[in-house]
């Protein structure tokens, strides 16, 4: 958002000019209209429910002020082209909206306009609850919401939220796609001054029945590392592309895209771009398209989505879940569920010189077909890990490999990932490092720590949504837990948002915390009598004490195997004036480093005979930890050596 001034007048016997700071936004109520298809009356004000317009053409006509709001009457329809003039302000947005109980207005193109609504050069507009269409059945390429700019430079603070848009005209036809025409289609033409979108939210939209794109977006302004233009369909000249200048902070978020002929969710020439929450069911229905995919892009996130049933194309001819395209940079693909999607689950490819990378890591694949992982052209650097791969004995469409190359990738490493192959589909090698994955049947290829134990997963192949993944949790015994390699960076929790302990589980989704096995203690002491595993068997009972000859400070380190939340500690003694400890530290690790969260803890024992006495430290505030130490300053000693029968934390 950029800063401006504004000046306020006020009338106190002579005019006073009143400067705000650079970055205020201007207080802005607006004026309120409304329309109305039925009862409405061109030549009324407008601002009112009594004196509403009545047409698009009156709309249309009106150049719309910062924090102005037009509203149209819910269960109207108004045809044509809702195309409006004037921009709002930073804090300050044009709304268009609804008022009234009943359906959502609809703005209906009929296929007599290219798009249905057309924002043009405008900045600072918010489209919220409206239903629009462009379709009668015809051939021709349609637009349902098209946002368009060129040569204006940054065009923020549009935002496009609860739309309903549907049954957009193209051609039906396997083999036929543009990326021209879409539900809602954000594009940037021109050359002269470099334009771009900041701070787009597309958001809780309904998107149906289009001939092509579900959402998708694409500059003029993409040249860069070999790739110099747009796709033919467009025909842009070529003199009309200019050098990469990528709209920034694109959210596109809570959208459901189902039913569309070519790619559901297309954001390209974008850098920060998070696509989150959405769910994309049955695209590519016309075309060998992706689900989400992503070009000209840097930075890109895309998590706890959900993509099925885009058809099978034919081998090595996408129609996969995801895809890391053309000069795409840095991409990040987690805690996404693929299933069922003829293609397979993720591919990675470029254009040109455009290398693409990407870490794609705790998503779940199930029952995806052809290729489950595709590397192809100038892909270079994609990071697999901590991935769960179901594919069943039976599939309902073609499968070949769970990993193919074409076209000399390099430097992809798949570890710490689940393969449940019942369908023994074998596994490319070429540019590819495999390393501590676990593979239930088929094929295993080249890998310096494969894990072939049984995974004991909770209820695998059983999943019917991104919400029900546990069937993927590992049970106790399994191979699975605790066997993963440490990722650095790892994001710290699984797809069920289980947070990640110090030894991770292979595959995506982490076992109950029982099924970790018991905690693990340590000590730099020594020991003298005992073992310093009596300190977490649960058994006061049982005890560990040092050496006579122990040097302090000496400390007792418990991994627990899990992360979990400690607020307390209680030390359980016997004999505590003899050996007790007296004074103490408490220490948590972070994952990098310990953290001392109580220091100098006294500790005083009123009996030094065989009865346990237990004492009870609290910590400042709880911490979510996965392992603690017990630094020991000071102790009884009057046989000379320290002891403790148990360590218990709450």
């Amino acid at each position: 958002m950029h800063s401006r001034r504004a000046l306020l007048t006020a009338a106190l016997g002579t005019a006073l000019t009143v400067t705000l700071p650079a970055g205020t936004a201007r207080a802005a109520t607006g004026t309120t209209y409304y329309v109305d298809s039925t009862a409405g009356d061109d030549s009324a004000p407008g601002t009112s429910t009594t004196t509403p317009w009545r047409t698009l053409t009156r709309v249309n006509q009106h150049t719309f002020q910062p924090g102005d709001t037009v509203r149209f009457l819910a269960g109207g329809t108004w045809t044509g082209q809702f195309a409006p003039k004037g921009s709002g302000a930073e804090g300050a947005p044009v709304t268009a909206t609804s008022y009234g109980t009943g359906a959502k207005p609809h703005i209906a193109g009929d296929n007599t306009v290219p798009s249905a609504v057309l924002l043009e050069n405008l900045r600072h507009w918010t489209f919220d609850g409206l239903e629009i269409t462009n379709g009668t059945g015809s051939t021709t390429w349609r637009v349902g919401v098209e946002v368009r700019a060129k040569d204006i430079g940054a065009v923020p603070g549009i935002t496009l939220r609860n739309l309903y848009v549907h049954k957009i005209d193209g051609v039906a036809q396997v083999g036929s796609g543009n990326i021209g025409s879409a539900g809602i289609l954000v594009n940037v033409r021109g050359n002269s001054v470099p334009t771009y979108y900041t701070g787009m939210l597309i958001e809780k939209n309904e998107i149906a029945d289009t001939k092509a794109y579900g959402i998708t977006t694409w500059s003029t302004w993409m040249q860069r590392e070999g790739w110099t233009s747009l796709w033919g369909e467009l025909n842009i000249p070529s003199g009309e592309y200019g050098p990469f200048k990528p709209s920034t902070g694109l959210i596109i978020r809570g959208n459901h895209v189902h039913d569309v002929g070519s790619g559901g969710i297309n954001p390209n020439q974008v850098a920060d771009t998070l696509i989150e929450y959405n769910t994309v069911a049955r695209p590519t229905s016309t075309t060998t398209n992706v689900g989400i995919w992503w070009s000209g892009a840097d930075r890109t996130t895309v998590q706890f989505n959900e993509v099925y049933g885009a058809r099978f194309g034919g081998r090595g001819l996408d129609c996969t879940a995801f895809d890391a395209d053309a000069s795409t940079h840095d991409s990040l693909v987690q805690y996404n569920y693929s299933h069922d999607n003829g293609g397979g689950f993720f591919i990675s490819v470029s254009l040109g010189t455009a290398p693409a990378s990407a870490i794609v890591r705790y998503n779940v694949s199930q029952n995806d077909g052809n290729e489950i992982f595709t590397f192809s052209t100038n892909t270079d650097g994609v990071d697999v890990y901590n991935n769960t791969v179901f594919v069943g004995s039976s599939p309902s469409r073609p499968l070949y490999k769970i990993a193919q190359v074409y076209h000399n990738p390099k430097n992809v490493t798949f570890r710490n990932n689940l393969f449940v192959n019942q369908a023994n589909l074998a596994y490319d090698t070429a540019g590819i490092t495999y390393r501590n994955n676990l593979y239930q049947g088929g094929p295993v290829p080249p890998d310096s720590a494969a894990i072939t134990g049984d995974p004991k997963l909770t209820a695998p192949g059983t999943a019917t949504s991104r919400t029900d993944l546990t069937g993927y949790r590992p049970l106790s015994g399994s191979a699975a837990i605790g066997a993963g390699l440490a990722i650095s960076g790892n994001g710290g929790r699984d797809i069920l948002g289980a947070t990640l302990p110090t030894a991770v589980a292979v595959g995506a989704v982490e076992g109950l915390p029982g099924s970790y096995g018991a905690p693990v203690a340590s000590t730099t002491m020594g020991t003298g009598q005992g073992s310093i595993a009596a300190v977490v068997d649960g058994k006061e009972s049982t005890s560990w004490a040092s050496p006579v000859d122990v040097t302090l400070p000496g400390s007792i380190t418990i991994d627990y195997r899990t992360t979990r939340r400690i607020a307390s500690l209680t030390l359980a003694t016997h004999f505590g004036q003899g050996q007790g400890f007296t004074r103490v530290d408490i220490q948590t690790w972070n994952g990098s480093a310990w953290t001392t969260r109580l220091a100098d803890a006294t500790v005083t024992w009123a009996g030094n005979t065989s009865t346990v006495e237990r004492r009870t430290l609290t910590l400042p505030t709880p911490v979510d930890t996965s392992q603690l130490r017990l630094v020991v300053k000071a102790a009884n000693r009057q046989w000379g050596n320290i002891a403790v029968n148990e360590l218990t934390v709450a």
